[in-house]
C-alpha cells in the first residue's frame, strides 16, 4: 500500500466513522457514541498534526 493508499483509507474511515457519530447521536444511543469517539481520538485529532504510519511486521515492503 502507497503512502497516498494509506491516507485516502484514514479519510475514508474517518468519514464513515463521522457519519456514524452523528447516526449514534440521533439514537441517543450514548454510551456507543463515547465508545467510538475514544476509539478514534488519535486518528480525529492527532497529535503534531499527523497519523503516523507504520509497517507491520513480517509484510514485505512495497
Amino acid at each position: 500500500m502507497t503512502s497516498e493508499q494509506a491516507a485516502q483509507l484514514i479519510d475514508d474511515t474517518l468519514d464513515l466513522v463521522h457519519q456514524r457519530l452523528i447516526s449514534l447521536e440521533h439514537e441517543q444511543q450514548t454510551q456507543a457514541h463515547k465508545a467510538l469517539t475514544e476509539e478514534f481520538r488519535e486518528w480525529r485529532h492527532p497529535s503534531g498534526g499527523h497519523i503516523d504510519l507504520m509497517v507491520c511486521p513480517g509484510f514485505p515492503p512495497t
